[in-house]
């Protein structure tokens, strides 16, 4: 059986750390554990983890200032604070306590935690699935819903920290957005400045027979057989320019049927990295595709 998620368990009682091990593990996830606060920084940077259930009082370091830590290095990683102290909102740095994805008091409920370790990791992955991969959370959620640009600073020290409500509206948004997207008869990709797709709606998935998660490590020449990186730099100056562009190219389909479509082209900066956005509409399989030396801005031609 596949894994529900891989977990750290940073807890400096063996006992605890056990008995919430063993009970994870029964509940599907894969678990590591780690007992001192160098152990926990060690092993997030050997391992990929899903989420971390972090200890406040550790031998070795304030378990505050490893949740710091990992927010810094991992902003995607969700945290969960294990504490024994009740007026940990009172004492605790509120800036740093806001990192966190939510915190439980002990002696905690085992339903509790899974639970809440459900709702961080659903969250985690549609903020992943549906965004950017390489933007951070924290950049996320200043950038995707409208805001002025001064909204979401903290005094010019960049993006406020992801708490659970700024997590929650995010994968709101996230999965709104995805829905309405879906509902779109056009087939609609985003790509990144690698070309490397990063959102791929439902019509999109159907036209080509990939899954959303196979067309989202592939690039735009995988499924683009025309693809001409000089016209396609070319079609974005232009694009750049103020005109509006769209073009007949042919896509490739998951089992290698080429089809004819036709193609506009929108540019969305953010931060600084160039994102293309192509809505697609299929044309009749007997359709003439035009001359590219025919293209102009606003006109058809062919390629990708």
């Amino acid at each position: 059986m596949a894994s529900r998620g891989s977990v750290l368990i940073v807890d400096d009682d063996p006992d605890i750390g056990l008995a919430l091990s063993d009970y994870l593990q029964r509940e599907g996830f894969s678990v590591d554990m780690a007992f001192t606060a160098q152990q926990a920084i060690q092993q997030a940077t050997r391992h990929a983890y899903d989420m971390v259930l972090l200890d406040v009082g550790l031998p070795d370091r304030d378990g505050i200032e490893v949740l710091h830590e990992l927010s810094e290095q991992w902003p995607q990683l969700p945290v969960i604070l294990l504490t024994a102290f009740t007026s940990l909102r009172k004492t605790a740095d509120p800036a740093i306590l806001n990192k966190a994805f939510a915190y439980l008091t002990k002696p905690y409920d085992r339903h509790e935690v899974k639970t809440t370790i459900e709702r961080a990791l659903s969250v985690r992955s549609a903020a992943i699935q549906s965004g950017p991969p390489f933007l951070p959370m924290t950049e996320a959620v200043s950038v995707i819903p409208p805001s002025t640009p001064s909204a979401e600073t903290n005094e010019g020290r960049g993006p406020l920290p992801v708490n659970l409500q700024r997590y929650e509206r995010l994968s709101q948004y996230i999965q709104l957005m995805q829905f309405a997207c879906d509902q779109v008869a056009e087939a609609i990709l985003v790509a990144g400045p690698d070309k490397r797709f990063c959102f791929a709606n439902k019509a999109a998935c159907d036209s080509l027979g990939y899954t959303r998660e196979e067309l989202l490590v592939l690039r735009i020449p995988d499924v683009a057989p025309l693809h001409d990186p000089i016209q396609f730099r070319q079609r974005l100056d232009t694009v750049k320019q103020g005109h509006p562009l769209s073009y007949e190219s042919v896509h490739r389909t998951k089992d290698g049927r080429e089809f004819p479509i036709e193609v506009s082209i929108s540019l969305l900066n953010i931060q600084g990295q160039e994102f293309t956005c192509a809505v697609i509409r299929t044309l009749p399989d007997n359709a003439q595709l035009s001359d590219p030396r025919d293209e102009k801005p606003g006109n058809n031609g062919k390629g990708s």
